[in-house]
């Protein structure tokens, strides 16, 4: 068995190096090097994938008109699915540079560019946030009668009278406001406490405790902070590769490399507390402390699995140059392999914790995945997210046959999009029935047509690798170990 690795891997040298050294840019190589030619048909994938963006907008537009609030959900799946995938690629990127591991430079520009995706991320997500956020967040209305209440409070003090009269008026305004939403009048008395019971006294009494972040202000605040972290950071290293390409100036390596630890420090942060106020939200009484790297685990599996499927298709279209080799695909593999085992484990502790210390307030969490139709796709997703991809992409053999490897990729990909399903959409209807709707189609359609017609935009006005790298010769020629 030893010998023939050892046959394998020096028949693989050998043919690496040889395409390497054909495809390798020369003393006079120009940043017009591997660019999509005008008449690939890579050249439209940004229009082709444009126009499955507009028409999954006009569908979301005509289906948000008749059900606002079930869209507002389907709309915030389809946001968290492609932010995902950015900010996996941004981290990949700062990791490379704060490494200064030379294997993976040929497919570092897939992940600048992807990382860059985030722009059209901000530009649906604000709306989002600014429309939609009493439709998606329950706590939203505690902190609309923490406001009354604090109006209502000198009055109060005067006479004590209009306490009274205040306290009804804000029942009768929290009634309005669950019938307006579709709510049952009965259960909003948030200000009646005569007619609490036990249990919604001691849930009104968390939801309360948690309006010093849980508050609108606060949450506009910290989100316009998390887009500008994330726009500079995805802009700042694509843009200064970019230059590099034309300058070849060895310093932007190195500038980059002092930058990378802070923002390494500044990403991991702002994508935790983004995944707490944009998802963990959604029920604010559960809370888990992991969730954050949960997100994080997700966007990695998911961002490698795109830069596979992307790379295998240019490489397949002769738009490479032959520069990524089975090297760089098997190194990619292994990290995809690594990382899916990195996420079923932390998934699973999440799991784990809770349901052997069954506190109330945290297995509700998943007491909600598993009643109705949930049950199902609960069992479809860990037996298809985990236990098929791992064995499907454990082999060295698959992770060196690209087809096989890109295929495994792609089935991750779908897999990515039903778990950002299964993490937003049961707060739809309490989770009692799984119910999909076309408004899920069209919001996936929107965003994602959006978002790829932006990348592959990109893609097509830049060359596809790093050519002023100082480091690219050693990629070129990189051999696995």
């Amino acid at each position: 068995m030893a010998s023939k690795d050892t046959g394998d891997k020096k028949s693989g040298k050998k043919a690496g190096a040889s395409k390497a050294e054909k495809a390798a840019p020369k003393s006079g190589a120009t940043a017009d090097l591997y660019r999509i030619p005008r008449e690939s048909g890579w050249a439209r994938a940004a229009q082709y994938a444009g126009v499955l963006g507009g028409l999954g907008l006009l569908a979301s537009a005509f289906l948000w008109s008749g059900d606002s609030h079930r869209f507002a959900f389907s709309w915030l799946f389809a946001v968290m699915t492609f932010l995902a995938m950015s900010l996996g690629s941004m981290f990949l990127l700062l990791f490379q540079h704060i490494t200064l591991a030379h294997w993976g430079i040929v497919v570092r520009r897939t992940h600048e560019t992807v990382a860059t995706g985030v722009i059209v991320i901000a530009v649906f997500v604000v709306p989002l946030m600014f429309m939609h956020m009493d439709d998606l967040y329950p706590w939203m209305h505690y902190w609309r009668e923490s406001v009354a209440e604090q109006h209502e409070q000198p009055a109060a003090s005067e006479e004590g009278a209009e306490h009274s009269r205040a306290d009804e008026s804000l029942v009768g305004a929290s009634i309005a406001h669950a019938q307006d939403r579709g709510e049952p009048a009965e259960i909003s008395h948030h200000g009646s406490h005569a007619e609490h019971t036990p249990e919604h006294a001691a849930h009104e009494a968390t939801m309360r405790s948690k309006l010093g972040y849980l508050n609108q202000p606060f949450f506009w605040g910290r989100m316009f902070l998390y887009l500008a972290i994330w726009i500079g950071l995805s802009w700042y290293f694509h843009s200064s590769s970019l230059r590099q390409d034309v300058s070849r100036d060895r310093e932007i390596t190195k500038r980059l490399n002092k930058a990378s630890p802070l923002s390494l420090f500044a990403l991991a942060l702002s994508l935790t507390f983004a995944a707490f106020d944009w998802m963990m939200s959604l029920e604010p009484t559960w809370f888990s402390t992991i969730f954050g790297v949960q997100y994080f685990a997700v966007s990695l599996v998911s961002s490698l699995s795109l830069c596979i499927v992307v790379t295998h298709l240019l490489q397949s279209s002769g738009l490479m140059g032959g520069v990524v080799t089975t090297e760089h695909f098997h190194d990619m593999g292994k990290l995809l392999f690594g990382f899916l085992v990195f996420w079923a484990y932390i998934t699973f502790s999440q799991f784990m914790l809770i349901w052997y210390a069954s506190i109330p307030e945290e297995t509700t969490y998943y007491h909600l995945r598993f009643s109705g139709g949930w049950r199902t796709f609960s069992w479809f997703l860990l037996i298809c997210h985990f236990f098929v991809p791992f064995f499907g992409i454990l082999s060295r053999n698959i992770k060196r046959r690209v087809s096989l490897l890109a295929i495994g990729a792609g089935w991750l990909l779908v897999m990515h999009v039903l778990e950002m399903y299964w993490l937003v959409m049961p707060y739809t209807n309490g989770g009692v029935a799984l119910q999909p709707s076309p408004m899920d189609v069209a919001a996936l359609l929107a965003v994602g047509g959006c978002y790829l017609a932006f990348i592959f935009f990109r893609m097509s006005q830049h060359p596809l690798i790093p050519v002023g790298d100082p480091r690219l010769a050693d990629s070129l020629h990189h051999e696995v170990v």
